[in-house]
């Protein structure tokens, strides 16, 4: 495989922006492109780790397979954001799948070569800490809304923070409505319901994939009113 240009890719992920010029141009020999169609399967549960993965572009899904052939959509990996890394501690298999949600470009970096980056970078180890650290809160922080919030307050809270992402009140479903629905811990029917009720209430407009917020201070607001979709 020819080398990459990692001082190109690399450089633009968090992760590896404290690593030495002499660790990316090592790199250059060990880090793996890897590149998938919308829909392709990177690993699947079960499988042992082969290294950590950092998205340059598209959208990786993380989920876990149901009995019945479905899943359970645990997370979103972004441009900027990689994976992975928790599975090369504990040289443990993944317990759970990654797929492509959209056409995807990643950069895997095996675990000797990471170990190594840690062992000479403390800065990047506490990077790699505060990733790993924030992505637990956010399992805390979705257990808490799955417990504590109705269906409502769940699909209202998504469609601000895909706002906030986004940078836009009109927003891209990065998903198909029922894998959001799984993502939310709903049923399919649960969430068209949330969302016609939403439009009834003239606070959002649907076409497609694209969702129109038209006053982002009223959906607040409607998000701890009393008319509640359980």
């Amino acid at each position: 495989m020819a080398k990459l240009n990692v001082d190109g890719l690399l450089s633009n992920q968090a992760l590896f922006r404290d690593v030495s010029p002499v660790e990316m141009e090592r790199l250059q020999n060990e880090v793996v492109k890897v590149e998938l169609d919308k829909g392709q399967m990177l690993f699947r549960k079960g499988e042992m780790a082969q290294g950590v993965y950092a998205v340059v572009y598209g959208l990786m899904k993380l989920s876990i397979p149901s009995m019945e052939g479905g899943e359970k959509v645990l997370e979103l990996i972004r441009p900027g954001q990689n994976f992975g890394e928790a599975m090369i501690f504990l040289d443990e298999p993944y317990p759970f799948c990654a797929a492509a949600a959209e056409n995807t470009l990643l950069l895997r970096v095996p675990p000797g070569a990471l170990f190594r980056l840690l062992d000479s970078s403390p800065l990047m180890a506490r990077e790699m800490m505060a990733g790993m650290s924030a992505r637990l809160l956010g399992f805390i922080q979705n257990v808490e809304r799955c417990s504590l919030q109705n269906a409502t307050q769940r699909v209202i809270e998504y469609l601000l923070q895909a706002a906030t992402m986004q940078q836009s009140n009109e927003i891209r479903l990065d998903l198909k409505k029922n894998l959001v629905a799984s993502l939310l811990n709903l049923a399919p029917a649960t969430l068209s319901r949330v969302l016609h009720q939403l439009i009834d209430q003239q606070l959002i407009k649907v076409s497609g994939s694209l969702i129109h917020i038209g006053n982002e201070a009223a959906l607040k607001s409607y998000q701890h009113g009393p008319a509640m979709l359980h």
